[in-house]
């Protein structure tokens, strides 16, 4: 079941340990409509997968 609000999805997906979950649905939203936090969450889930690389690239995003 998804919840009505985005934001809290992606985190019940995180304490499931559902991290691909989370990265396909923010890499669906354009980078430019992406805030700090959405960043934030994308990262947190992409090094949980080991995907650091791409992880430190998304950080750099948002300096």
């Amino acid at each position: 079941m998804m919840e009505k609000d985005p934001f809290v999805q992606l985190i019940i997906w995180h304490q499931e340990d559902e991290h691909e979950k989370i990265v396909n649905r923010i890499m669906e939203i354009p980078q430019s409509e992406r805030d700090y936090n959405t960043v934030s969450l994308l990262t947190r889930a992409m090094n949980n997968l080991e995907r650091y690389d791409e992880a430190l690239q998304q950080l750099l995003t948002t300096s």
